[in-house]
Formats: structure tokens, sequence, C-alpha cells
């Protein structure tokens, strides 16, 4: 019977083909959307669970938690450093992190923070970050660049890597992040005093090209002067490596201040000790103005509740073309019955009873079914592995891999709706056929 069904569907390829391409497509795009809806909530639920405070400069909500947690959108400004401090003599919490970005390499975003934002997080190789320039970076970065322990990295202002190259302050890595599936995978995570020293030996540079530039003005003046100021004017030349030096020397000891001091943060992530305590932070540094303390929890459900909109809009359309393509089985297996009738009336006549022909035909589209359902499994997480760099950017990771139980239950529904129209025609064929053998 096998072997039949199989020599019957060759003949038949064209139509076949087509039952399988409408029912791989529509099963996919269910699959898929499905799949995506579930790694986002995943995503966000267990990066939102640790943390029930974050402080940062006035403005967005969304912009701040997506920012600090997801690694997405701009940093909403700076903020001083002395919060930190503050916060972690105010006997409240039990985790003060601080955050600030503004650095990348190749693209890649770099994060300065401290050692207890990657608590939790664990090292494929190499160890922590400790020291100003050393950097632990993320599985996917380090695979996409060929980064190993020991190399440097020539990181660049701004977050798309196109800004000013860093040549002066390379990062070490120190240790490479096991694979996380999260979006902890694409960044470079380095002390905070490492953005501090690049920022500030640029901004010195800076400084000391334009107080060059100045001076090299008032000496082109005095080269415009009148004769009689031609003596003085040597004597200034012959003195004019004395301020370079002093510069120089003011440099230097700028570079070494900065070793005792602090710059500023993006953001401050916060674990109090309870929920009174959190009450009491809240009360305190949200009456500052110039401040915006969020719970990422609160913020990241309203983000997950317009993720939800969207996903039930989606499992809508999916449905949508479930329908239509069940329509075109429905037609195209009807149609095929009708061309087989003479084929069934001959098998009746040879003995064959209407029982071992229905099977035959459920035989037959149970292939197509399984198949189909096979490949759109496939086909869907072919889909997530090509949008796994673009939505990388967006701060989203996901595992091609990953398959939920309910896409088990999708797929048996595809492959009932595949064999139903069959189904019902061979009953009614049944019904209306009083041979029987």
């Amino acid at each position: 019977m096998l072997k039949f069904a199989l020599k019957n569907m060759f003949v038949r390829r064209a139509r076949m083909v087509l039952v399988t391409l409408s029912i791989v497509l529509s099963a996919s795009v269910a699959l898929l959307a499905f799949n995506i809806s579930q790694q986002v909530n995943d995503g966000i639920i267990s990066t939102a669970g640790y943390y029930d405070m974050i402080i940062g400069p006035a403005g967005s909500s969304t912009q701040l938690a997506m920012n600090t947690m997801f690694f997405t959108d701009e940093p909403l400004g700076t903020i001083s450093y002395e919060y930190v401090e503050e916060l972690q003599a105010s006997g409240l919490t039990n985790a003060v992190v601080p955050f600030t970005m503004g650095d990348s390499y190749n693209g890649a975003k770099i994060v300065g923070t401290s050692p207890d934002y990657l608590d939790g997080k664990k090292l494929k190789s190499g160890d922590m970050f400790n020291e100003a320039f050393e950097a632990v970076v993320g599985s996917a970065v380090a695979e996409r660049y060929g980064l190993e322990l020991g190399d440097s990295m020539i990181t660049s202002h701004g977050l798309t890597g196109t800004g000013h190259a860093h040549e002066g302050n390379p990062l070490t890595v120190v240790g490479i992040l096991a694979k996380t599936g999260t979006a902890y995978d694409n960044v470079i995570f380095t002390a905070c005093e490492t953005v501090w020293a690049v920022h500030d030996h640029e901004h010195a540079e800076e400084e000391h090209i334009h107080e060059d530039e100045d001076d090299g003005h008032v000496h082109e003046e005095e080269d415009h002067s009148t004769g009689e100021a031609d003596e003085p004017m040597s004597h200034a030349a012959a003195h004019s490596n004395v301020p370079d030096t002093h510069e120089e020397e003011t440099y230097d000891e700028a570079a070494e201040d900065h070793d005792h001091s602090y710059g500023d943060v993006c953001a401050i992530l916060i674990k109090s000790k309870s929920f009174n305590d959190y009450y009491k932070l809240m009360e305190v540094y949200g009456a500052n103005a110039s401040l915006l303390c969020i719970n990422p929890s609160t913020v990241l459900r309203e983000v997950l509740e317009q993720v939800d909109l969207s996903t039930q809009i989606v499992y809508i359309l999916c449905a949508i073309i479930l329908l239509m393509n069940i329509v075109v089985i429905s037609v195209i297996t009807l149609l095929n019955m009708y061309d087989a009738q003479k084929e069934i009336a001959l098998m009746r006549l040879i003995g064959i009873s209407m029982r071992r022909i229905g099977q035959l035909y459920l035989i037959q589209n149970g292939i197509i079914g399984l198949i189909s359902t096979v490949l759109a499994l496939i086909l869907s997480h072919a889909c997530l592995g090509l949008m796994g760099s673009f939505v990388a950017s967006m701060g989203i990771v996901l595992n091609v891999t990953a398959i939920y139980p309910l896409e088990w239950a999708i797929m048996a529904l595809v492959f009932v709706l595949s064999v139903l129209p069959t189904m019902v025609r061979i009953l009614s064929m049944s019904r209306k056929d009083s041979l029987s053998v």
C-alpha cells in the first residue's frame, strides 16, 4: 500500500508539490511568530528580575531600561558618580552597579561597569576584568571577530564603530563569556575607569592641540610685527619651548590625577535589601527632578504588553493564512479525488474495498503532511538564524535551537489539517457507494 501510494504521488507530483508548499509556508509563519514571541518574552522576563531600580538622567523610562538592560538605543545622558557612592553608603542596597556607555569595537558596544554587573554569568575562558583597559567580551563578539585571550582591541568613539579610533588606549581581552543566549553575547564589558581614562585622554589631547594652535597664532602675529620688535621677538622665540614643556607636565599631572578621580555614569542599577528600602530610595531619588528612577520590571511589563499585542495580531494573520491553506488543500484534495474516481472504480471492481482505498489516500496525504510540517520547522528555525544578526542590534538574541512544546502542538495541528479533507471526502464517498467486498 505504501509503495503504491508513493507511485501515485509521483504521478501527481505537480499537485503534491503545490500542497506541500502551501502547508510549509503557512506552518512556518505560525511557528516563527510563536518562537520569536516566546524568546523575546523569556529574555525580557529573565533580565528584568534581578534589579528592582535603575537611576539615570531625566528622560524616557523605556529608553533607560532598554539601554541599561539590553544595550539598545542611546544613553539618556550622564549623572555624577557621587550618587553611586551615596547609594553604596546608604545601607539600603545589596548591589549598586554603575553603567556607562559611549565607545564601540567594530560596532560592538562597550559597557563600562563593575564586575558585579556580570554576576551569574559564566566565563568560557579567562578571568573577570579587575583593572582599567581589561575587557571581558561576549561569546558572539569573540566568535565574530576571532578574539582570544590576550588580544588587543582598538576601540572607537561612539556606538556605531565609525568614530575616532582610540589607538593609544587599546583594551586587552582577559575573559570571554560563555554563551548566554541574551544581549550580553553581543557586548564588551570593561571597568568604568577604562571609559573615563579613554575620554579624559582624548579630551586632554584636544586641549593640547588647541593650545598649540593658539600659541602658533600668537607667534604668527609677532612675525608680522615691525622691525623694531625683532629683538624682543627673538627673545620670545628663544623661550618658545618653555610653555610646551609646561603643557606636557600639566598633561602628565592630569593623567596621574585621573587615576584617583571618578567620572560620570549613564545609569545606576540597584538591588535594594527590602521593599521598605526600595520605597525609601524611590522617595529620596525620585524627588530629584534631574534624575529618573524606574522599576525595570514595571517598564518592561509595559513593553511586553506591546509585544503581546503585536504577537496577537501576528497569530490572527497566521490563523487566516492557515484557514486559506485549508481551503486550498481541500480544493486540491477534492480535485485529486475526482480525478481518481475512475481509478477508484477500477480498484473496486477488482475487489479492493473502500476501506483499503481510503487507507491508500490517507497514507498519501499523511506523507505529504508529515514532510510539510518537518520542512516548516526547519524553515522557521533557518529564518531565526538569518534574522539573528539583524535583531541583535535591537538587543534581542534568538536561539536557533530553541523549540517550545507548543511548537510541536502547532505541527500536530497542521498535520491533522493536512489529512482532514481527505478523511472527509473518503467518508462521503463510502456512504454514497454501496459496493463492498
